[in-house]
């Protein structure tokens, strides 16, 4: 073979490789989300307990315990986690002012305010496990962002009981 198509057909005989790999991988079935079929339930039942005596009583198997309050609506959730995270927020603007907008004021007089969407996730407990800043258009101090996005976590929030993530959106000063 001349020396110019070998980098060529190499290219394409990975590409053949890497098609046929993918194609295979693909056609497998996706788990079942379900539970397993009977047969395979009462199998592994087998497996795993002795059978019982026919005099034994039957173990007793825990239940449950109801849950005292149950949960809010997602979208009731979702409102009432946002406005504690504007609660947070606010509370803690005076730092954001303090340590990132003061700076970038004295560097450049305008924009004169800035508008930040704050992404944020919060877990169970109201501990906040994840956050993204997003500068709105029209309105961007990207060194205030970038200083916004550099303050660690730690706002918390009254515990959801689940996990839950959140937007919101704050103007600076």
């Amino acid at each position: 073979m001349q020396k110019e198509l070998m980098t060529p057909a190499a290219i394409l005989l990975g590409s053949l490789f890497i098609a046929a790999g993918l194609y295979l991988g693909l056609q497998r079935p996706a788990p079942s989300s379900g539970p397993p079929p009977a047969s395979v339930e009462a199998a592994a039942a087998s497996v795993r307990e002795p059978p019982a005596p026919a005099d034994a009583p039957a173990p007793s198997r825990p239940h449950p315990a109801p849950a005292a309050v149950p949960p809010p609506p997602p979208g009731e959730l979702y409102k009432r986690v946002q406005a504690d995270a504007v609660r947070a927020l606010e509370a803690r603007r005076s730092l954001f002012v303090k340590q990132c907008w003061e700076p970038s004021l004295r560097k450049s007089p305008a924009p004169a305010r800035a508008k930040y969407l704050f992404s944020m996730t919060f877990d169970e407990s109201g501990k906040e496990i994840a956050r993204g800043i997003s500068e709105v258009r029209g309105m961007e101090r990207p060194d205030a962002a970038q200083c916004l996005r550099m303050i660690p976590l730690g706002i918390g929030v009254p515990p959801p009981g689940t996990r839950v993530a959140v937007e919101v959106e704050m103007t600076l000063p």
